[in-house]
């Protein structure tokens, strides 16, 4: 059974409404367009982009190029910004906002000590008054809507986080998302859902939780327990984007289709970033995917693996039967294909 059915709508606005309650969340480095476009694939009704600056001097820099791609056939794209100063933010988003972007998120919640040192992301629930202007200014600069994702306070015993979920809604903000650990918790600890409830029972707009969620069974509690309109998962997702077809209450892929489904994957990145670049970037995915199948020995002989057509083919040959180390000739076909694609 799905987590939460697809007919309970959430509406950004009169006209955009999300076709699924099952968000991906943003995260630098790993939730980049092949990964979005697998997520949506196979189910996702919801996702952000990784966080992009908003210093005019580095919005040409090829790493800000590549997070602000949309993806094709995604409805709505959605792009994430970060900063302090309300009028740069709103500068951004109408920039965004050109370029074909329909949602723009604020964070409010990245821990990151790069981040948190420029009075940006969860550092701002220190300033809930800096928190209402940015939302106010961005809301007016655009006319797309305009969500925040944050944590539940700056400590475990606050109740920041709650706080500036309402005075985001107050400056027109149109959706929350809220994860369930504080700044001071970063990544450690469990996430917690009793706050999200608390922002839960007092927002009138739809609001995700988020944290620690990566099955069916701890979305449903994570629901349960915050009384949410829906989901985000962020790394609960990496190495298992099938988990937006579980939640849609759809049978899980068997062995064989989660290794197309990273075939699928493994292609899209050789193709967004180029061969040699896209190869290396795989290795994270990959080594993740293995991990949750119970075959991390297997990145031993992966790893290696120096070209984009030695990385198929070796993929191709576990497709093909059950995982295991491949025999010494395929070694050495790939050893092989490697020294000619080099030469």
């Amino acid at each position: 059974m799905p987590v939460m059915a697809n007919t309970n709508t959430i509406s950004l606005s009169p006209s955009m409404a999300l076709r699924s309650p099952f968000a991906l969340a943003p995260m630098a480095g790993l939730t980049d367009v092949p990964f979005r476009t697998l997520a949506w694939e196979l189910g996702a009704g919801y996702m952000v982009s990784e966080m992009v600056t908003v210093k005019a001097e580095l919005w040409e820099t090829g790493k800000s190029r590549l997070r602000r791609v949309l993806v094709p056939g995604v409805n709505p794209n959605a792009v994430q910004i970060a900063g302090h100063d309300a009028l740069v933010m709103a500068e951004s988003a109408k920039r965004l906002v050109g370029e074909g972007v329909e949602v723009i998120d604020i964070n409010f919640g990245c821990p990151a000590k790069k981040v948190c040192r420029k009075a940006a992301g969860s550092a701002l629930l220190a300033d809930l008054d800096n928190i209402s202007r940015i939302v106010e200014s961005v809301a007016g600069a655009v006319d797309v809507p305009v969500t925040i994702k944050t944590r539940t306070g700056l400590t475990v015993d606050d109740e920041a986080g709650v706080l500036a979920a309402l005075a985001a809604e107050e400056a027109g903000a149109r959706m929350v998302v809220m994860h369930g650990r504080s700044r001071a918790c970063r990544f450690k600890g469990a996430a917690t859902y009793e706050k999200i409830q608390l922002a839960q029972q007092r927002l009138t707009i739809p609001l995700l939780v988020n944290g620690d969620i990566d099955s069916l069974a701890s979305a449903q509690r994570a629901r349960q327990i915050s009384g949410a309109d829906g989901v985000m998962i962020g790394r609960g997702a990496i190495g298992q984007p099938w988990i937006f077809a579980e939640l849609a209450g759809k049978p899980l892929p068997n062995r064989r289709q989660q290794l197309q489904i990273m075939l699928r994957h493994l292609k899209l990145m050789h193709e967004f970033y180029g061969p040699e670049q896209g190869m290396r970037i795989a290795r994270k995915h990959i080594e993740a995917y293995l991990g949750r199948m119970n075959a991390s020995h297997l990145c031993r002989e992966f790893m290696p693996l120096d070209s984009a057509q030695a990385q198929v083919l070796w993929l191709r040959r576990q497709s093909s039967g059950p995982l295991a180390c491949v025999s010494p000739e395929a070694v050495a076909e790939i050893a092989h294909i490697q020294m000619n694609s080099a030469a």
